[in-house]
């Protein structure tokens, strides 16, 4: 994967991170709440509003690259082995912190 060196790459890989969450949510919607996956649909809604909201700070002006973790890295960190695009959202939380070369 390669790691975002600018404001243009970082959306396309966020990009990439909100279509993988709602393909997720719409797979579980397919199953059911009983299915597999049903008893992940609250991190997997969770985690869509928190992309949309930083791709809408990121568009808007108002968000700033380095230094933080972004706000899902705690629910990331707790339910890792659930989301199966993890090294994504991972590799967009080390841009965050370390900012653009």
């Amino acid at each position: 994967m390669h790691t975002p060196i600018n404001q243009e790459e970082f959306l396309d890989l966020l990009d990439q991170a909100i279509f993988e969450t709602r393909d997720m949510l719409s797979m579980i919607e397919s199953e059911g709440e009983d299915g597999e996956l049903g008893e992940n649909a609250g991190v997997f809604e969770v985690l869509e509003g928190m992309l949309v909201e930083l791709h809408a700070e990121i568009c808007a002006g108002r968000h700033t690259f380095g230094g933080s973790s972004l706000a899902y890295a705690d629910l990331l960190v707790r339910f890792r082995s659930r989301i199966p695009f993890a090294d994504v959202l991972e590799m967009l939380n080390a841009v965050q912190k370390s900012g653009f070369p």
